[in-house]
């Protein structure tokens, strides 16, 4: 089991590296051609050991990517050295239990990866942009397994009580559980808590080492990222970093940058004041945890403490039960197997693409070149006129590269030129170097109704076989069929958990008759799904539910409490 679970979670590997790098190759390429001031080649030491500066580099870029370059540098600046000092310290303790990752394993993942681009010239051309070699990135990949099998390693020794199974069964069975019996639920509640205690236990010792770590030789630039106070009040203290994370959160939740740093200062003041208030309810917090953690166990604290003592009487129970009476009644809902199915354009479709860039291709100069390109592409550089600026030759699809290096300055390249993308006409502006500025206009291969009448058809066979016991969802090849899985809670207003709303594929999920396998075009796209189960919408009355209607009001007014507690 922990063998299938590490592989699946390094496909996730593969694909986040993958990720970052398509979408940070231009940013990297920049970072990388910088001149520093500094003589070293790294940014400091952890322990004795040396962090290289591209290191830090690489994880600012991503940060900055990941939150659209809206956050000020400093606040990167000091998130990305305390991600790659983590990362450090992660790799000590995977060391000092001797984890190890075999060569099989990391030139297997090292393939994988490789697999991902179009051809192993492209993958070596992405490698030069981030400044990797073919060595340093399996390195890479040996560091990001042994991490994941640390975490592995410290939820392997994490027990769990038939105790504690057996309370949080009680606290959560009428809602995260949906309504299951004690032994339907036991093993998914027992992986939970162990999840839960492997990720405290897991930050409790990345902080204990953050705490004996010694940092040495810190090139000047890097000084200001190190993490030191931010905020100190009644002798409780948050660093920069704790500051900026909270910071980041409430950038990540749409909360403009002005606006984030009162709600972040907000925040911290009312996480000190639950802290002294946890000391007033004799809340004893556990010795090393970090502070998002300590908060959090002097909540849990406070609240049980005020909750135990709230009795309601029959007389509030039937009033707040008529008052949210809708959360109560039993609501519709379907569980029920689903894949994505991915369509491919043919190459018919990709033809009549070409055809159409052709055309377009006979009646441009570079005179009206961008205001065909706003009229006719179907990139969203459009928009600017086909502009694309500058770029080399490891920046673009090999396809692309090739013919705007070829092409002669000033002129539009003579010939389509196909990629995965669809068929470009391209204006080599300029040229200096290894660098091209271009523009272009797609077409994009657009897929026809043709070949998504085929599709369907090859897709409503596989339901055959499926309805037949020849397959199971799980047989079906992942490389066509996406997302495939079976998914619990499906609400008649349109909503998958873990997929949003799909209103037009629940439609049809209530419809279909229970167990039967339907493969259905919604608007161009196909989907294979099977209902296994749903359940009617019903009202209930209060000696069905009073055991939930109890523990909500108790709850409602223990947070009540809590909050006139911490004004």
């Amino acid at each position: 089991m922990a063998i299938r679970k590490f592989r699946k979670q390094m496909k996730v590997i593969t694909v986040i590296i993958t990720v970052a790098f398509i979408v940070s190759s231009l940013a990297l390429y920049v970072m990388n051609h910088i001149t520093y001031s500094s003589t070293k080649n790294y940014a400091l030491k952890i322990n004795g050991n040396k962090i290289k500066i591209e290191d830090v580099l690489r994880s600012k870029n991503m940060i900055s990517n990941n939150f659209k370059n809206e956050i000020d540098e400093d606040i990167v600046g000091t998130l990305a050295l305390d991600q790659v000092i983590e990362n450090e310290l992660v790799q000590e303790m995977a060391d000092s239990l001797k984890i190890k990752i075999s060569s099989k394993d990391i030139n297997n993942e090292y393939n994988n990866l490789e697999s991902n681009f179009k051809d192993k010239e492209q993958f070596k051309r992405m490698l030069t942009a981030q400044g990797y070699t073919k060595a340093s990135l399996k390195k890479e990949l040996e560091r990001s397994m042994k991490s994941i099998k640390l975490k592995e390693t410290i939820g392997g020794n994490i027990s769990v009580t038939d105790e504690e199974i057996e309370e949080f069964y009680e606290e959560n069975k009428f809602t995260m559980l949906q309504g299951l019996s004690l032994e339907e639920s036991k093993e998914q509640i027992r992986g939970y808590l162990k999840e839960e205690k492997a990720g405290e236990l897991y930050q409790k010792e990345i902080t204990k080492l953050k705490e004996k770590m010694v940092i040495t030789d810190v090139d000047p630039q890097f000084t200001n990222y190190l993490e030191k106070t931010k905020v100190e009040k009644e002798g409780i203290t948050f660093t920069n970093v704790d500051y900026n994370k909270i910071y980041i959160t409430f950038i990540s939740n749409g909360v403009p940058k002005d606006k984030a740093l009162e709600e972040t200062d907000r925040f911290i003041d009312t996480q000190i004041k639950i802290l002294k208030k946890a000391e007033e309810y004799q809340v004893k917090l556990e010795e090393g945890l970090p502070i998002s953690l300590q908060v959090k166990e002097a909540y849990d604290g406070i609240y049980n403490a005020i909750e135990k003592k709230i009795t309601p009487t029959q007389e509030e129970l039937n009033s707040y039960f008529e008052k949210n009476r809708a959360r109560y009644d039993i609501q519709p809902s379907a569980d029920a197997y689903i894949s994505f199915v991915k369509i491919e354009p043919s190459d018919l479709d990709k033809a009549n693409s070409e055809k159409k860039a052709k055309e377009i291709l006979v009646t441009v100069t570079p005179e009206n070149f961008a205001s065909i390109a706003k009229e006719k592409s179907d990139c969203p550089s459009s928009a600017n006129g086909g502009e694309l600026g500058w770029f080399t030759k490891e920046q673009m699809v090999s396809e692309f590269s090739e013919a705007a290096f070829k092409g002669e300055a000033g002129k539009i390249y003579p010939e389509v030129v196909n990629t995965v993308f669809g068929s470009h006409i391209i204006y080599v502006q300029e040229k200096d170097g290894d660098k091209v500025k271009a523009s272009h206009i797609l077409v994009k291969n657009e897929i026809s109704q043709e070949t998504i009448a085929s599709k369907l058809k090859e897709v409503q066979e596989q339901a055959e076989k499926i309805s037949n016991g020849e397959l199971t969802f799980g047989d079906l090849p992942l490389d066509k069929y996406l997302n495939t899985n079976l998914f619990n809670g499906i609400t008649d207003q349109g909503y998958i958990p873990g997929l949003g709303y799909k209103e037009n594929l629940t439609n049809e999920i209530y419809k279909a008759p229970l167990n039967k396998v339907v493969a259905k075009n919604l608007d161009g796209e196909i989907f294979l799904f099977q209902k296994v189960n749903e359940i009617k919408p019903r009202k209930v009355d209060l000696s069905e539910v009073k055991e939930n209607v109890e523990r909500d009001y108790k709850a409602q007014k223990a947070t009540e409490k809590i909050q006139e507690v911490l004004k």
